[in-house]
């Protein structure tokens, strides 16, 4: 967690200058939280549905779900976070 937060806030900071330490600091903290989340939460898809994984296409990942699924939560929360500082 403290590792995406110091990542975020060096990246954001080269990125976008203007949006300042606080705001990277934000992005990073709301990405350690929500990523974690999104593969909770598919996780507990998989449980309900008694299933390992979602597809075959990527043998050994439990398929591309399993791939992506912290950016199916990380990606909205970044834009809403964007959107309500006012950064793009």
């Amino acid at each position: 967690m403290v590792a995406s937060i110091v990542i975020a806030v060096l990246l954001v900071s080269h990125i976008h200058p203007w949006g300042g330490i606080g705001h990277s600091f934000l992005l990073g903290l709301i990405v350690a939280v929500v990523a974690p989340l999104g593969d909770l939460c598919e996780s507990m898809i998989k449980r309900d549905l008694r299933i390992k994984d979602f597809g075959s296409i990527l043998p050994g990942h439990g398929g591309v779900l399993d791939r992506f699924d912290a950016l199916l939560f990380v990606l909205p929360a970044g834009y809403f976070l964007a959107r309500a500082l006012k950064l793009g």
